[in-house]
This record gives structure tokens, sequence and C-alpha cells, in this order.
């Protein structure tokens, strides 16, 4: 079985995956890049060795390192189609949201205080994901889960009941949660996406934020999402 290696950067995660391929899932935020050096000097991976590069979604605290190490590496990159528009520089970060009074402020902040914590350098995507597709020298399925942004993606390694959500569940001092609300776009679509990780019957889940969560990771999610949406 593929070693996961936990990359914990100041508030978010990203992770190096160690076995017949060696892959990350995510890239942390910009300042993150020494975290990620030391993981790969840890486990004795070459970023040259590196053959994919996972996202689960564009926002910079994911990507700020993807540029560089694409470049270096030659991986290949996969994201979900409709966020490939942000991480290729096509189109600005989405700030804030309408969905609470926090997203509503942030909104309304001028964007050269805001994208001075979103900006990060554009790279080019190699795999667009939909959903449903099958990464096959990874033994992963890719799942979609909107609802944080519209292109969130997840890995799932179904042979081991584990998966990499990215900020569909966080896992803040022991607690299960949702993503941020104030940097996400739809409460229907978190819900649904929330439902369907709680019926995938995982053992462990490994979120952009917050601890690892497990054992019991659907049923823990399934507890959260029945408490929360009924």
């Amino acid at each position: 079985m593929d070693e996961i290696m936990r990359i914990a950067s100041l508030i978010e995660n990203c992770y190096l995956v160690k076995g017949d391929h060696c892959y990350l899932v995510d890239t942390g935020n910009p300042k993150a890049r020494k975290r990620i050096d030391e993981a790969l000097t840890e486990k004795g991976v070459k970023p040259q060795e590196l053959t994919h590069i996972l996202i689960t979604h564009y926002h910079a605290d994911h990507t700020g390192n993807l540029a560089q190490l694409k470049k270096e590496s030659g991986a290949l990159v996969a994201a979900g189609a409709a966020d490939v528009p942000y991480i290729e520089g096509n189109k600005p970060p989405e700030i804030g949201s309408d969905l609470n009074s926090l997203g509503r402020l942030l909104a309304k902040l001028p964007r050269s205080i805001t994208m001075s914590y979103q900006k990060c350098q554009a790279a080019e995507v190699d795999m667009l994901l939909a959903g449903g597709e099958t990464i096959e020298e990874l033994g992963l399925e890719v799942i979609a889960l909107p609802g944080h942004t519209p292109g969130g993606m997840c890995f799932l390694d179904r042979a081991n009941r584990r998966a990499f959500v990215g900020d569909m569940v966080s896992n803040y001092r022991g607690r299960v949660g949702p993503p941020t609300v104030c940097a996400s776009y739809s409460l229907e679509d978190i819900e649904a996406s929330m439902r369907r990780l709680a019926g995938l019957e995982l053992e462990y889940m490994y979120p952009g934020h917050g601890k690892i969560i497990g054992p019991g990771a659907s049923g823990l999610v399934a507890a959260y999402v029945k408490k929360k949406f009924g």
C-alpha cells in the first residue's frame, strides 16, 4: 500500500504519496515550499521523480507551488475542469461569497488587499477532470465535489478505503466540519458533496485543513451531515 505523508503548513495540508509512483496532492501556499522540500528529502524523493500533481481545487493555499513544482518535475497536473481557468490564470480568483456576512465583507474589500494572499503563479493543467475518471497508474478514482469551488475534486483509493477530499471536509481540533463558507459558493452543493463522502464507507479522509480524519471517516461525516442538514 502506498505511503502517505501529510505536509502541514500554517493552515493547510498537502500530501506526498510514495509507492510505485510518487505524487503530490495539492502544493500548499507559496511560502510552504520549504516544507515540501523537507518532506521530499525525508522520503528520499527527488522532484524529478514526481509523476503527478493532483489538485483538489484552485485556491492559492493549494496551488501556491504548483507552477514551480511542475517545471522542476515535469509531472502531469490534474484538476477539475471548472477550476482550470483559475489555475491557468485565465480567470481571477473569486474573493468572498454571498453565503455569509464575512464572505460579503471580503467581496467588498479592494482586490489589492485580498489578492495579496490569493495570488500565485499560473500553471498549465494536463488532465482536465469532470469526475468519474480513473487514474489507473495511481489506482485512484476521481469524484466531483463541487460547492467550495466549481471544480472541486476528490481522489479516491477505493481499495484501501481512503480519499483526498480537499476542503470539502475540515477537521479542526478533532471536529469534522464543512469547507470555509466565506470562500465557498453553494451550500446546496456542499451538502450534496458531503453526503456523497458520507456514503463511501471510507476509513480515512485526508483533508486540506486539519488533521487526518479516521478511522471511520465516512461515519464521522455522516454524523455531521445528519446534525447540520437533517
